[in-house]
């Protein structure tokens, strides 16, 4: 996703470290306990993350400070941050039996099956046992359940989605921050009329492709749309699927040329670089828009998901979730890993918020002075977020759809494919996938 990025893949190192602490079970796949010569247990942790990110710095801090306190843990990480490679490798370990102790996991369908054979540690009934649940925000935590509401993951980071605009640009072309869809759209037609790439984009990755995508219908009817999509309820060429395909039609011509093969860090650094007035990311990258980190000339705002005419949900209820999370081995869960990974969910998010992010637990920032002022407006923002989120399409829907809509998406936004061949193409692929 959500990562998907990038960043999410920090939210994986906690949950990982997490699944190490484990409670028991016997179908997760082989799992023996390992010690090191000096008597350290190993803990074994499949991350889709780099060892860079804040997210598994975190977790290592937290993993020192439970030694310094008589644990005995070693942290063991295996590193594959592309996230295509890391789901093959995943998929294929499991399926030979060598599933790690713990891992990074989305709850996609794949979960869900795997939660169904008793592969998962039930995540629910073990934050109940030690009474921690009430400390995690709710749309962090409920963003790893699956669709029947099992909760297999722990989150290791709480993101929010926004777009991001360069303040000058937007007054030198005279055009206000959009509150709704249509105006964005105007926007980009003002921008372009004035020289700018109105709108970067990392089509390369997909998934931004896909949040444009699915903006029509969260504010036309929610989550519910989705749902059913991925349930074979509903089609593309509903109305939810017809406004999204048209929109992404109207909206493709003011992206920057090359979008389709742009991955997000070069999307990102487009931006940052002063060549796009708009670019849509999330807190993840946060840091990069910091006084600190922001090249020197460059004048930012942000504004979140626009809406629509007689929308659903609230103008305060867009991307907010959780993150990809740590999935615990039911076979390596014993009480020495149920105490380690205690240990973390207690201290992890104040450790990660002193990386200055958002942490999937409340954490109260007692002294304001250590945090850029950037930082500190995102996290009160966070304070207003309603009751429901955007579900991302490629956690809901079946991997089959996900790439028919992401080999299908360029072309529609480039003018090569029509909005009615788009969900014409889309319809078939649920079809096939879903039997319905």
């Amino acid at each position: 996703m959500l990562r998907r990025k990038l960043r999410k893949i920090g939210a994986m190192g906690l949950a990982a470290t997490m699944l190490l602490s484990g409670c028991g079970g016997s179908k997760g796949g082989n799992s023996q306990k390992k010690t090191d010569e000096s008597g350290m247990r190993e803990i074994h942790y499949f991350a889709s993350r780099a060892a860079s990110d804040d997210t598994m710095v975190a977790l290592q801090e937290v993993t020192e400070a439970y030694n310094k306190q008589g644990g005995k843990i070693k942290l063991v990480v295996d590193s594959n941050a592309d996230r295509s490679s890391y789901d093959q490798k995943l998929h294929t370990m499991i399926a030979g039996g060598q599933m790690p102790d713990m891992f990074d996991l989305d709850a996609t369908p794949y979960a869900k099956e795997l939660g169904e054979q008793g592969k998962l540690t039930d995540m629910d009934a073990f934050l109940d046992e030690i009474k921690e649940k009430d400390s995690y925000i709710p749309l962090a935590l409920n963003y790893g359940r699956t669709t029947d509401g099992k909760l297999y993951t722990l989150p290791l980071e709480f993101s929010t989605e926004m777009i991001w605009y360069n303040t000058d640009m937007f007054k030198e072309a005279g055009v206000t921050p959009p509150k709704t869809l249509d105006e964005m759209l105007e926007a980009c037609k003002t921008l372009k009329a004035k020289g700018y790439t109105p709108f970067g984009i990392g089509g390369g990755d997909g998934w931004p492709l896909l949040r444009l995508l699915a903006t029509y219908p969260f504010r036309m009817s929610g989550n519910d749309y989705l749902q059913k999509l991925a349930a074979g309820q509903a089609k593309m060429s509903d109305p939810e699927g017809k406004a999204a395909s048209e929109f992404m039609a109207q909206i493709g011509q003011y992206f920057q040329p090359g979008f389709s093969t742009t991955d997000v860090a070069t999307g990102l650094n487009l931006f940052l670089s002063g060549k796009c007035a708009m670019y849509p990311t999330g807190t993840w990258e946060l840091n990069y828009f910091t006084d600190a980190k922001r090249p020197k000339d460059l004048n930012v705002d942000y504004f979140y998901m626009p809406t629509i005419k007689d929308a659903k949900t609230q103008s305060n209820e867009y991307w907010a979730f959780g993150g990809i999370g740590l999935s615990v081995n039911p076979n390596a869960f014993d009480q020495e890993y149920k105490d380690y990974l205690t240990y973390v969910v207690k201290n992890y998010s104040s450790a990660y918020f002193a990386h200055q992010h958002l942490a999937p637990q409340k954490v109260n920032a007692d002294d304001k002075s250590k945090f850029d002022p950037l930082f500190l407006k995102v996290m009160e923002d966070t304070q207003k977020i309603g009751e429901t989120s955007a579900r991302p399409w490629d956690v809901v829907l079946k991997e089959d759809v996900v790439a028919t809509i992401n080999s299908n998406l360029p072309g529609l936004c480039m003018g090569e494919e029509t909005p009615e061949a788009f969900e014409k193409a889309v319809d078939e692929s649920l079809a096939e996938n879903t039997g319905k």
